[in-house]
């Protein structure tokens, strides 16, 4: 009886076409070029996962109406409709019902879904919620989500309560049974205004700073109750200039690139927006934290004054200018300061997040950027290497593994990259950028065999993007490798007798050896090799999540889990729960070539040769060539040689220099971090 009432209202809509099963409505809307095609349903557990996939796809041209008959009403996963964006939602009784499902089938800008009960099914519910959601509000600056109600139903609260479109409103106060009626549907009007709140965080990056920033802000805005749908994060030439006009909020983080210029990825929008003389940003806020470095071309010159972050100062007198309103200061960022542009963005982003109201939110939240951990803290609480790598990599639905697990991933040999030249195109078509990992095999010595470079030759053809690179530190490494392929290529290079087990990471690296064949004779390069891979074998993590991620599967990885799961993590013996403050490099040198440039390595073998005859090493400790422009506790510096050990000794002397660097290494700043600045 229900089903014929509500099928009799559909037919007496305007340009709508009903149908009594899913498939055909969906089939009827791919192909109509006008109207709603409805499809008239009784809700049932089966119905709503097909209805669910059904409005995602979601053509504008489709509807779905819900009969309910049996107590109790499950409103939820109507409420989950929400969360597709652009979906019009809807729930009423079905007796009522007439105008909400001419509203429904006005709505063109996407699909419609419509929950109706009739009387008696809702009959004593007194929790039973009416309701609307029309995007097209948010449009009008007015709340989408509306309710005649002045009590929401208890399982509708729990969903508000969770990160959801709704979020928001959980935080407002919610109507209770005992309130009065007056404040209820205050404190819910206030809430429903609050969830259509948007914010959109735009940078100009090149080194990645601004952007880092850009993402700080966004999760924290995440974690402190904006719902994820509601938070932008992207380029500034990936956004529309025309579209500012309609945002109600937008926070930029400004980078300096050049002589006070903008950044390749924010030039484009600073040049529209000076040709939009007709572009009214009067409803506009906007907040503005600006990078630079106050003596970039000397310290206290007019020319370091004028440039400093001047893109940033230069964005907001013109915003300024367009009518928009200044929303808090500027911040700026200073690459001088003790922190370099960490102790501005302290500041600026506590009076930000005050002002959105996200200041309580815990920062190690998540959000799709990941968590704000240290690098010490990651690799403290993953389970010695371990993270969440195998669920990430076995996720088919993105191409990237999560923030944490990129730092993991590296001790394993790999990097998570994407392509830059395709960044600013797939951010404006909405889509995730284009990642791929490059995977670096370890190889001591630089030695290999043939087989294994026809097989790393099969491996980059098959799995990579063809080109096989020779590194400056005697190893081959692979670009190009999707996600899904990332276990395939770990296999075939096993397969090789090959792996890429502490290739990169917080740990010793690939040890070098001098590789001309005519600096000694081949009996004595052979002895000096195997050495060479004493020192490497005994410096390796002992971890066994390399080959439980990466190469184990089937049974046998099953059998693993088992076993690591009623005993405690396997201890490393040398690197501890932290591992390294940073990457440990070694160099083995035959003289008289030093072809491995020993005196730039944080540890170093010079053999000593006598009569044909290896007596031993000279050691060479504190050597690295890198440093950071304008960060004055950065240097370059050239080991020391401080003493001589015997063949069989190197890889304890080797240990002991790696342990004091684990053990007093500086840990609070990364690049102040290797050994040179230790010893």
């Amino acid at each position: 009886m229900a089903m014929e009432k509500a099928t009799a209202l559909l037919k007496g809509l305007p340009s709508s076409k009903v149908h009594t099963s899913l498939s055909a409505a969906v089939s009827a809307a791919n192909s109509s070029e006008e109207g709603k095609c409805w499809a008239a349903l009784q809700l049932g557990s089966s119905t709503l996962s097909e209805v669910q996939t059904a409005l995602q796809q979601g053509s504008k041209h489709l509807a779905v109406l819900l009969v309910a008959t049996q107590k109790p009403v499950s409103q939820l996963e109507v409420l989950r409709a929400m969360e597709y964006g652009g979906v019009y939602v809807a729930a009423g009784d079905l007796e009522s019902s007439g105008s909400l499902l001419k509203e429904a089938a006005g709505y063109m800008e996407g699909p419609a879904f419509v929950l109706v009960a009739p009387a008696e099914t809702i009959k004593g519910d007194e929790n039973w919620t009416s309701f609307t959601y029309d995007p097209r509000k948010e449009d009008k600056g007015l709340p989408a989500f509306s309710t005649d109600s002045v009590r929401v139903r208890q399982e509708i609260q729990g969903f508000l309560s969770r990160e959801s479109l709704l979020t928001l409103i959980a935080k407002k106060s919610l109507p209770s049974a005992t309130a009065a009626d007056g404040g209820d549907a205050a404190a819910l009007s206030e809430g429903l205004a609050a969830a259509s709140k948007t914010v959109t965080i735009l940078y100009s990056s090149d080194t990645g700073h601004a952007e880092e920033c850009a993402k700080a802000v966004a999760r924290q805005c995440r974690n402190g109750g904006f719902a994820s749908s509601a938070v932008r994060c992207g380029t500034m030439d990936s956004f529309d200039v025309a579209a500012l006009a309609s945002e109600p909020l937008v926070v930029f983080c400004v980078a300096t690139a050049g002589k006070g210029e903008f950044c390749g990825n924010g030039r484009n929008m600073f040049g529209k927006l000076q040709e939009r003389s007709d572009l009214s940003l009067s409803d506009l806020k906007y907040c503005i934290f600006g990078l630079g470095d106050s003596h970039y071309w000397g310290k206290g010159t007019e020319e370091s004054k004028f440039n400093f972050a001047k893109p940033a100062r230069d964005l907001d007198d013109l915003l300024e200018k367009m009518g928009a309103q200044r929303m808090m200061p500027t911040g700026f960022g200073d690459d001088q300061d003790t922190d370099q542009y960490h102790t501005g963005f302290a500041e600026w982003k506590g009076q930000l997040f005050s002002r959105l109201g996200v200041d309580k939110a815990d920062a190690a939240g998540g959000g799709d950027d990941g968590p704000v951990k240290t690098d010490e803290q990651i690799k403290v609480e993953t389970k010695q290497l371990r993270g969440s790598m195998k669920e990430s990599l076995d996720d088919v639905t993105t191409g990237q593994i999560p923030f944490q697990d990129t730092k993991l991933i590296k001790s394993h040999g790999s990097y998570q990259q994407d392509d830059r030249d395709l960044r600013e195109e797939r951010q404006k078509m909405g889509v995730e950028n284009a990642f791929s990992f490059m995977i670096r095999i370890r190889l001591p010595g630089g030695f290999c065999t043939a087989e294994q470079w026809i097989a790393m030759d099969d491996i980059c053809q098959n799995f990579a993007n063809g080109t096989l690179k020779i590194t400056t530190r005697q190893t081959w490494q692979v670009h190009g490798v999707l996600k899904r392929n990332v276990k395939a290529t770990m296999r075939a290079m096993n397969k090789a007798c090959m792996d890429t087990l502490a290739a990169c990471g917080d740990v010793c690296r690939n040890v070098l050896c001098t590789s001309r064949p005519d600096v000694c004779s081949k009996e004595l390069h052979a002895e000096i090799l195997h050495y060479t891979y004493e020192i490497h074998d005994h410096c390796l993590p002992r971890s066994g999540a390399y080959h439980e991620i990466f190469l184990m599967q089937g049974p046998e990885m099953a059998e693993k889990i088992q076993i690591m799961g009623s005993l405690p993590v396997e201890e490393e013996p040398l690197y501890g729960l932290t591992y390294l403050p940073r990457k440990f490099k070694v160099a083995v040198a035959i003289p008289p070539s030093n072809d491995v440039d020993l005196f730039a390595h944080c540890a170093g073998f010079i053999a000593i040769i006598q009569n044909g005859k290896l007596l031993g090493f000279n050691v060479a400790v504190g050597g690295g060539l890198g440093f950071t422009h304008n960060n004055q506790k950065t240097h370059p510096r050239l080991a020391d040689v401080i003493g001589f050990c015997k063949p069989g000794d190197a890889k304890y002397v080797c240990e002991c220099i790696l342990t004091v660097a684990r053990d007093f290494g500086d840990r609070t700043g990364r690049k102040h971090a290797r050994v040179k600045y230790t010893v």
